[in-house]
């Protein structure tokens, strides 16, 4: 079984070219996204705390308030009244443990004969989350440099396509999920080639990840379909539609899927694809039969680990969840097949089943191309040596 380099590359540019016709067909402007459509958001101001003084208020169990609260003196640090102090009576269920210094974020309340209150809405974190972007950002580049380098920029074109592109064109009213197909497509081709390069090894995890995806997306429409799921099983999704009118939740849950889908299955075919040129440099006049018997093997390592993490991953977003149905009572099976159990479940096997599918399809068809026609230039990559094999994507 061969395949020659052209016919990978008509593959990828077959999905880049259906990639930019989807955006430019679907590229919303942002006059056409409406924000804020519920109501005019209420405006923030940041304070920090200069004294707290917690004492027993009354609890109450029918709410879970425990009844600690606390008289709480801040100083305003922006706006108008800046400098100024506010004096606060509250309750503390559900902060963390707040101390002297600590900087909030306040919302203030005006009532008709003059009142005013102020709320603590929430702590501010942006240097906390800055400081922790940092830490990430300089792991991957001491770790991984050059090519980190070029995979941070990959991450960031893709929370561009979802943050300009996935999101406002949803918001706009294109359906969830060619929105969330032509997004997967962008950020797969910029993703993938920015992190590995522009060779024949990144164009055969493009086109396996592809393939798989498709997969996935036909299971996905389909399951969703014969396990009757509304999408109206979040809190979220309802507060989704109430915001964005006739938005389409089964499709916003096909979506979801595919995003997620997508961060895996890069991870996987890139794996396997690389392991298939490295099996080949090391054995170059070994078949295709060969090649990917031996690549197979660390495929199925990956298969099992890969499928644990994502299952896992399911179980650790939705514990609380969990928590709820088991304090409540019901009979597992009335758990499992719940609508925002079931949901969970599906995306979950489908997503499995994905990265199942991805495994044979991309070693067989990096086997293909590596002892193909032309595989001298296959095999390596200019100007560097090429990749040992590996488990993990660097994306």
């Amino acid at each position: 079984m061969t395949l020659t380099h052209n016919h990978l590359v008509t593959a990828v540019l077959a999905i880049a070219v259906a990639t930019a016709v989807g955006l430019f067909a679907l590229w919303p402007s942002l006059d056409d996204v409406p924000r804020g459509s519920q109501g005019v958001p209420p405006t923030l101001v940041q304070a920090t705390i200069t004294s707290i003084t917690a004492y027993e208020g009354e609890p109450d169990p029918v709410f879970g308030d425990s009844g600690e609260r606390a008289e709480i003196v801040l100083v305003l640090d922006e706006g108008e009244r800046a400098g100024g102090e506010v004096l606060l009576d509250t309750g503390l269920d559900g902060y963390p443990p707040l101390s002297e210094g600590d900087r909030v974020e306040l919302s203030l309340s005006e009532f008709e004969d003059g009142q005013e209150q102020w709320f603590i809405v929430d702590l501010v974190r942006g240097p906390s989350l800055l400081a922790l972007g940092a830490l990430f950002v300089a792991f991957v580049l001491l770790i991984s440099r050059w090519q980190g380098l070029r995979a941070l920029l990959g991450l960031a074109i893709s929370l561009f396509v979802v943050f300009r592109f996935v999101v406002p064109a949803i918001i706009a009213g294109s359906p969830p999920f060619l929105v969330a197909l032509v997004g997967a497509g962008a950020v797969l081709l910029s993703s993938l080639y920015l992190a590995h390069g522009f060779d024949v090894m990144t164009s055969s995890a493009v086109v396996g990840t592809a393939i798989a995806l498709a997969i996935t997306i036909g299971l996905g429409a389909l399951f969703i379909d014969a396990t009757a799921l509304t999408g109206f099983a979040s809190e979220d999704a309802v507060i989704a539609r109430f915001a964005v009118e006739g938005l389409d939740l089964r499709g916003l849950v096909l979506a979801g899927l595919v995003i997620s889908a997508l961060g895996v299955l890069d991870d996987v075919t890139v794996a396997q694809a690389s392991t298939v040129f490295a099996l080949r440099r090391a054995a170059p006049d070994a078949s295709w039969r060969h090649i990917v018997a031996e690549a197979m093997t660390v495929g199925r390592d990956h298969i099992a680990s890969t499928v644990n993490t994502l299952v896992l991953a399911y179980v650790g977003a939705s514990l609380a969840l969990l928590l709820v149905f088991w304090t409540g009572g019901l009979p597992l099976g009335d758990v499992l097949t719940s609508e925002i159990v079931a949901e969970e479940i599906v995306k979950t096997l489908v997503g499995s089943m994905g990265i199942l599918a991805a495994v044979p399809l991309t070693t067989g068809l990096a086997a293909a191309v590596a002892v193909g026609p032309g595989s001298g230039i296959a095999v390596g990559r200019a100007g560097h040596v090429p990749h040992a094999p590996h488990t993990h994507g660097g994306h």
